[in-house]
């Protein structure tokens, strides 16, 4: 059932818009946002800045250490994990290093346009890191896609330009994250509506079957998907889910339960899943956000078949006005059933329990 009543107790304000969240939100105790990965004895582990954050008391105290050289490095958007052998392995965009073209997007060459990817691991839970390790050099939007398989191997993916459309390079690591190996790199035509296009942002996860899931945003409606069978070196062509979405990233992770967890941007006025658009769904916008669909709205749902069939949707928060983005969200499970969700456009941050949606 859809959630579509909002406590004014729990709107958070941003100028003169009000975000209001799930009417069973509660307080979100971290000043950090995430993402997040568990360690030993309760423990919980944050990039940020140039630091590694550690709290043991759910969020509410941290102790700090540094990660990366502050004179060289600064951490943009990452993906953090842990392997079964406790090595904690991150990947990072160096917004140091952050380059844009001079001539506007879809002019010049992909070199003029940059967000460098490198990654770091710590042997100690997040005191000590090793340096920086380059991966490559392409412009990168949410670098959210990184999973450690039951085999131990490590999945990453990452975002490039192929003039000019967006694509997926996928990388491996066996060593937990000394090296890295580049495999195949997805591609797709896209809707040609907009100068954000192609496959972009991808999301991982591993199926029941052990296969690999990449969740991927488009312009075309809907979210797409590409399968490996074989730990990442090869991948399906991209077909759509059915999932609808508005060109936006889509945040999905596996529960402590065993379901899936899908939260996205999406418009109630189209179906949620079985969706099939019509040219006509999707017109260009005004200027001021041509290339974007509507991100005022944020909702979960949950599949306890791996992706094949999902729960109604809920939204967790919502604002009237359309020019709102409340995207990008991080999710984490901070104890069963206890989820923390945070978003990097409209700075929500919640925590909700699971019986509650």
């Amino acid at each position: 059932m859809v959630v579509v009543v909002f406590s004014i107790s729990a709107a958070a304000a941003f100028g003169q818009d009000k975000i209001q969240l799930h009417p069973k939100a509660e307080n979100y105790p971290s000043k950090f946002g995430g993402p997040f990965v568990h360690i030993p004895n309760g423990g919980i582990l944050t990039l940020a800045g140039t630091e590694a954050h550690v709290s043991f008391d759910k969020g509410r105290s941290w102790q700090s250490y540094p990660a990366i050289p502050a004179a060289d490095f600064s951490f943009g958007d990452r993906s953090i994990d842990r392997t079964k052998d406790g090595v904690i392995v991150s990947i990072f965009c160096n917004h140091k290093e952050m380059r844009s073209g001079k001539q506007g997007w879809g002019k010049g060459t992909p070199e003029e346009w940059q967000i460098p990817v490198y990654s770091i691991r710590s042997t100690d839970d997040g005191k000590t890191w090793s340096a920086p390790l380059a991966i490559q050099r392409d412009w990168v939007g949410a670098l959210r896609a990184m999973v450690v398989l039951e085999s131990g191997r490590i999945v990453i993916a990452t975002m490039a330009i192929q003039p000019w459309e967006h694509v997926i390079p996928v990388y491996y690591s066996d060593d937990q994250g000394k090296s890295w190996t580049k495999t195949q790199t997805i591609t797709m035509e896209g809707s040609k509506i907009n100068d954000h296009d192609g496959a972009m942002e991808p999301k991982l996860i591993e199926l029941a079957d052990h296969s690999v899931f990449m969740l991927i945003r488009t312009t075309k409606g809907t979210f797409y998907r590409s399968i490996s069978k074989d730990g990442g070196l090869t991948w399906s062509k991209p077909d759509s889910t059915g999932i609808q979405n508005n060109n936006s990233f889509g945040e999905l992770a596996r529960l402590h339960d065993g379901r899936l967890i899908l939260v996205w941007n999406r418009d109630d006025k189209y179906p949620p899943f079985g969706y099939v658009p019509d040219p006509k769904d999707w017109p260009l916008e005004d200027m001021s956000y041509s290339w974007i669909k509507r991100r005022n709205k944020l909702s979960v749902a949950m599949s306890a078949d791996d992706g094949k069939t999902w729960s109604e949707p809920v939204v967790v928060a919502s604002t009237e006005n359309e020019k709102v983005w409340i995207a990008y969200a991080v999710f984490f499970e901070i104890e069963p059933g206890v989820f923390w969700i945070n978003t990097g456009q409209g700075k929500v941050r919640l925590q909700i329990r699971a019986r509650d949606l």
